[in-house]
């Protein structure tokens, strides 16, 4: 059992969201300030088991799990929380100011592996003054009127750079589902290279409506390893754990990791796909 199920995990229960991510950040945080506690937490959290990797917009992930946006809001703990076994660490949201600050760190602690960065404001200045920093950007707009012009803007920026970084949309859970199919389109016939959505209906209507043309992350309120299945098998690429992380620890990232490896060996034996 680790030290957060033992210290933490009773507490972070009963309070509400955002004061038990606080609460955990501050946890995660002091570990990786005790010497060797990054390299130990690696070690004991760093899963990356052969069957799950995964080439998604162009990027290899070494397995299908990520951190959503909503913990580390100011981008400074991105590494240790990586060493919790994720392939991927979505910091933010932030705007064009919190970008500048999430820069300063990653200029003095450079990222070990994927950092993704969700953009929920001044969309265009944060989206070109963080191009070089972080490996695929994830812009979370609300005003579904505004997206595609605020789309156009951020894909016309991209063309001018050297190195090709990918655009995912993230929509709100209340986008209608005419809404979805036009954006999915939109996606599709502008280089969108994928969509975030927060709903597990949404995921299997978007990957219905692209025939799995568009990869989808799914950031929808996961807590075990079956809901983390369950979006994959939807038609998911990606599936980002944050409330699951806070709620059972550290070891959620293993368990549901091999809970996928569990039921991807028995699809093959029964039908020879894989997750």
């Amino acid at each position: 059992m680790s030290l957060y199920n033992v210290i933490i995990r009773p507490f972070v229960k009963k309070m509400d969201r955002e004061r038990a991510s606080r609460i955990a950040l501050r946890y995660f945080g002091a570990i990786g300030r005790i010497p060797m506690g990054r390299i130990v937490n690696r070690w004991i959290h760093g899963n990356k088991p052969k069957g799950l990797q995964k080439e998604v917009f162009g990027l290899n992930f070494y397995n299908p799990i990520g951190l959503g946006a909503g913990l580390d809001i100011h981008g400074e703990l991105y590494n240790d929380l990586n060493n919790l076994g994720f392939s991927f660490v979505e910091i933010g949201p932030m705007d064009a100011s919190g970008i500048g600050k999430a820069i300063s760190h990653i200029q003095k602690d450079p990222q070990d592996d994927i950092l993704a960065v969700c953009i929920h404001n001044d969309y265009f200045n944060a989206f070109t003054l963080g191009y070089d920093f972080f490996d695929f950007f994830v812009l979370d707009i609300q005003d579904i009127q505004s997206c595609t012009d605020i789309l156009d803007s951020v894909l016309d920026s991209r063309i001018a750079e050297q190195v090709y970084k990918p655009i995912i949309l993230k929509v709100p859970d209340t986008t209608t589902n005419s809404e979805l199919e036009e954006l999915t389109e939109y996606c599709l016939m502008n280089n969108v290279d994928g969509m975030e959505l927060r709903r597990l209906g949404q995921v299997k209507a978007v990957s219905k409506h692209s025939m799995g043309k568009l990869p989808i992350i799914a950031n929808c309120h996961i807590d075990t390893p079956e809901e983390a299945y369950d979006a994959l098998q939807a038609g998911a690429s990606l599936v980002e754990i944050r409330t699951g992380l806070l709620r059972e620890g550290p070891g959620i990232v293993k368990q549901t990791l091999d809970y996928l490896l569990k039921e991807s060996k028995q699809n093959d034996k029964t039908n020879g796909s894989t997750i």
